[in-house]
């Protein structure tokens, strides 16, 4: 449960950092790891876009480095900006 809160909180602050994205998902192939179906709304500049796709990466590679068995809990998890 604390690795799962603490994953929360690192979604948490990555969508607060960056408020164009709107939404990731997480992929495996051959037991690595992949950010996939990035949705940022507005539409960003190829630079712009790379920036965020690059701070999901390392945010979710720190993550995995403080906490190596959470591999699991990102596998195949799509993460949605929640409003409220």
């Amino acid at each position: 449960m604390r690795i799962e809160s603490q994953l929360d909180q690192q979604v948490e602050s990555l969508f607060e950092r960056c408020p164009e994205l709107w939404g990731f998902s997480v992929r495996s192939e051959n037991d690595e790891l992949f950010v996939s179906d990035v949705g940022i709304m507005p539409r960003l500049s190829a630079q712009q876009y790379g920036e965020i796709f690059q701070d999901i990466a390392r945010t979710l590679a720190e993550f995995l480095e403080e906490e190596p068995d959470a591999s699991e809990l990102l596998r195949g998890r799509t993460f949605a900006r929640t409003l409220h």
